[in-house]
């Protein structure tokens, strides 16, 4: 690289995320100095090379977490408005089955048990007409 030839950022910062290379591997490459990558890094918060990235089981699993809790809220919830609560559960659920296709689409994974969805989505309908029966 040139003298007068701005790093290219956006490289740099993939590279860097993605873990494709060392820091002083990435510096070299890009004809930058370690503080000028961890002054960039810094100012503009970009995932450390140190952090665990999630893993797609990991997501899916905080996130039944999640709908667990909501469900709990919910049953919980006997004299108040369900209609606001049910929403946000079924943006939850929308969330779940996104994670769950993302992690099919990747070569040679199943999906997650498709039973196990239907089951819990049969189990959100009762309580949720359990509800409305109040």
């Amino acid at each position: 690289m040139s003298e007068t030839a701005m790093p290219d950022w956006a490289s740099i910062r993939e590279e860097y995320e993605g873990r494709q290379f060392l820091p002083t591997v990435i510096c070299r490459r890009h004809g930058i100095s370690v503080a000028q990558l961890r002054y960039r890094r810094e100012m503009e918060g970009w995932l450390s090379a140190r952090a665990r990235v999630p893993k797609q089981a990991d997501l899916v699993a905080r996130m039944l977490k999640v709908l667990d809790k909501q469900i709990r809220k919910l049953e919980a919830a006997v004299n108040e408005p369900i209609d606001k609560q049910a929403n946000v559960l079924a943006t939850q659920v929308k969330t779940l089955d996104k994670l769950i296709e993302l992690g099919a689409a990747k070569p040679n994974v199943e999906p997650a048990s498709r039973k196990d969805m239907t089951d819990l989505r049969a189990k959100l309908v009762k309580r949720m007409e359990q509800f409305k029966a109040r």
